[in-house]
């Protein structure tokens, strides 16, 4: 006799016991990554303000954004690097709807500052640093990508 549908478990997630998808180095390199990124977006910001206030603080407040999930993320790793230590593991970790979530809306943040300086070095005179800025966005939402939780 087969058990009903919820009661099975779910195929596509990890096994019990598994290194969560946090604890691989993809993610403590996005998230070292990220944090400068967004400290960058940040002060290009701060200068873009001079030219239009909306754009600047909009900018800046994207820049924060990033900055809080880069931290987040960091906090994450060193999270699900000490869970692999647990020697009772409970439950595979972040196999959540809400880290799915976490994870569209940090590629959505990567995304954004990435056209946004894209947009900034086309109409700026700092073109360069807004280009590098956006070279490191798309490095980001790449890793990002790479990363997703299972």
């Amino acid at each position: 006799m087969t058990p009903p549908d919820a009661a099975r478990p779910d195929p596509s997630g990890p096994p019990l016991g598994a290194p969560p998808s946090y604890s691989t180095r993809h993610t403590l390199t996005l998230a070292l990554l990220t944090i400068p990124t967004a400290l960058l977006h940040g002060g290009l910001g701060a200068t873009d303000y001079t030219t239009s206030r909306a754009l600047g603080t909009g900018y800046m407040l994207l820049a924060g954004l990033i900055l809080v999930h880069g931290i987040l993320l960091l906090i994450r790793y060193a999270e699900a690097h000490d869970a692999m230590h647990d020697p009772l593991p409970r439950t595979p970790m972040y196999a959540t709807r809400h880290e799915r979530l976490n994870h569209h809306t940090g590629l959505a943040l990567h995304a954004t500052a990435a056209t946004t300086a894209t947009l900034m070095a086309a109409t700026h005179h700092t073109a360069a640093v807004h280009a590098i800025a956006a070279a490191l966005s798309v490095l980001a939402a790449t890793l990002h990508h790479r990363t997703r939780p299972t």
